[in-house]
């Protein structure tokens, strides 16, 4: 989120690298995402890693929402899509993580 956010109120060169990280933080961040989800869930571990397998959607339906925004107010200003993104998965890391610590 940090990064997006140095990308957004910054231009040049260090705007295109903090969104370039944002990509490279998106990729270590599948299997602490998708290992948070899972745990705990016993017999319905395989129906819950379907389901986040399937969830991948969203992969898919956020760059039309940004390219949407991008076309109304600006392409570097439409990052502020991916500030919200990444915001809810810091409440999800947090939230689930909590949920995790209650029940060990």
């Amino acid at each position: 989120m940090a990064a997006m956010l140095i990308g957004l109120f910054t231009s040049g060169n260090i705007a295109i690298y903090a969104f370039l990280s944002g990509g490279l933080f998106c990729s270590i961040m599948w299997p602490s995402i998708f290992s948070l989800s899972i745990k705990g869930l016993g017999k319905y571990t395989s129906q819950g890693s379907a389901f986040l397998v399937m969830m991948i959607l969203g992969g898919a339906i956020i760059p039309p929402i940004q390219g949407k925004l991008a076309d109304i107010i600006g392409i570097h200003e439409s990052y502020i899509i991916c500030v919200l993104c990444f915001a809810y998965l810091a409440f999800f890391a947090q939230k689930v993580g909590s949920l995790h610590q209650k029940n060990a």
